[in-house]
């Protein structure tokens, strides 16, 4: 049997093992809204914290929210969250950074007039300061495990977690992000860990199509115009907010759905399949479907629609026009 010099497998040994592990994640990936379409698509309701591990502090805060705040002009153009992705109906663009040698130094997720580039560093680089000034974007490292793309990111700053009803982040929140890609698919699993507004790590799970007919203008969108989308707001120069106790959408999932308020405001408990079995008898589903009985149908037909969902129910007509202002395109 023929042997292997001594100084191969030296060189074997010492070779890093992502060499052998990286995967090529570049492409424009397509949003497939499969898992909570709604969620992604017009956003979640007012009062709805579902979902949610969210502390005490987190939930007064999320119930002083309005949903005419985002219009104010001073926060249209307010960045979110870098992993702010999850919950959005918008593509993807994916990049390499390499240097001279044909490494790959960090991978790029194109941003838009909402949320900045998000850069993962691959060269080892070790994190600033706590002290130093930081991006909305934050600052990210990756390694490769296997063929996953693992990264980490901190130095965020304060950020609603949703879209829509108010979640807020904290400024010491980090995030674990696993990227995967199946063939043509790409899964991102982010892991947030927040002390100031979470009580334990939130975990979401999402899934993206490689697109190779996509137009930039899908996926990168850089420029953020403020406008005066609500006249009296600008005209009093008042600022919309709910005092505490004042929130009139603080029961809406309650009434609209006969969850019971712990199940709707966002306790960790309420996250586990054990949770069933405590509220069986206490909760009643509605005798009727009337909001959302068959998708988000403003989209049907276009990219990023709800797949394969038609509705016959004409009940549901009457909230079309509500949904649609709520989706006008720049999915805030």
């Amino acid at each position: 049997m023929r042997k292997i010099p001594l100084l191969l497998v030296a060189m074997l040994a010492a070779a890093p093992f992502p060499a052998f592990a990286q995967v090529d994640l570049t492409g424009s990936w397509a949003p497939r809204l499969y898992e909570d379409y709604i969620e992604r698509g017009p956003g979640s309701d007012l009062g709805d914290f579902t979902g949610m591990p969210m502390t005490d502090e987190a939930r007064a805060k999320a119930l002083l929210y309005t949903s005419n705040l985002p219009s104010t002009a001073e926060r249209q153009c307010l960045p979110q969250a870098p992993w702010v992705l999850q919950y959005r109906p918008r593509g993807i663009s994916i990049w390499s950074e390499e240097d001279r040698d044909g490494n790959v130094i960090a991978w790029k997720l194109g941003g838009d007039y909402l949320r900045g580039t998000v850069t993962i560093w691959m060269d080892g680089r070790s994190e600033p300061s706590p002290n130093s000034l930081s991006p909305a974007e934050g600052f990210s490292t990756g390694t490769w495990e296997g063929d996953t793309l693992t990264a980490r990111t901190t130095h965020v700053k304060t950020a609603w977690i949703r879209r829509g009803n108010g979640i807020p982040g904290s400024d010491r929140s980090s995030y674990t992000v696993h990227l995967t890609r199946h063939e043509n698919l790409l899964t991102i699993v982010t892991i947030q860990e927040d002390p100031i507004y979470l009580t334990e790590p939130h975990v979401v799970s999402r899934v993206w199509q490689l697109d190779p007919r996509a137009t930039p203008g899908n996926y990168v969108e850089t420029n953020c115009n403020t406008a005066n989308e609500i006249p009296r707001l600008e005209d009093t120069g008042s600022v919309p907010h709910y005092l505490p106790g004042g929130n009139p959408e603080a029961d809406f999932m309650m009434r609209t759905y006969n969850l019971p308020k712990e199940a709707a405001m966002g306790y960790a408990e309420s996250l586990y399949p054990e949770y069933r079995r405590k509220i069986k008898g206490l909760y009643t589903p509605p005798a009727s479907c009337g909001r959302y009985c068959c998708g988000w149908i403003e989209r049907q037909g276009l990219p990023g629609a709800a797949p394969g969902l038609s509705c016959n129910d004409g009940g549901l007509g009457e909230l079309n026009p509500v949904v649609r202002s709520r989706s006008d395109g720049r999915s805030k």
